[in-house]
């Protein structure tokens, strides 16, 4: 399928407070699932797009301890495709990339999500 916005029109998407406070509560939301909590300012405070994954990529190196079935749950509720988490395996910034690829998935959600709500 194939998407309905551009990577660079959702990264647009970031300047907005609203988008990026509710792509925060879609990422707690599906982290919370693994006990990997973001704390409640989280939820209430829009913040920069690269603090945001930096947050991620601490989960998912906490994640990781506890092995790589625990993170390809996290993927698999995330929707993220197992093709893309492959290609960044043998990647030496491996955490930043997936957090960054793990951002526009849960961003795109709520992009889909606001596109065809009704209102």
């Amino acid at each position: 399928m194939k998407d309905l916005i551009s990577p660079s029109e959702l990264q647009l998407q970031f300047s907005n407070d609203a988008f990026v406070l509710k792509t925060q509560q879609q990422i707690a939301k599906d982290f919370d699932k693994f006990n990997l909590g973001f704390g409640e300012l989280f939820h209430d405070t829009a913040f920069p797009k690269k603090e945001i994954e930096s947050m991620i990529a601490e989960r998912i190196a906490e994640l990781m301890k506890e092995g790589e079935t625990r993170l390809l749950q996290l993927l698999y509720t995330i929707d993220l495709p197992e093709k893309e988490f492959l290609s960044l395996t043998t990647e030496p910034d491996f955490l930043q990339l997936l957090s960054e690829k793990i951002l526009y998935r849960e961003a795109y959600k709520v992009f889909l999500r606001n596109k065809f709500s009704l209102k």
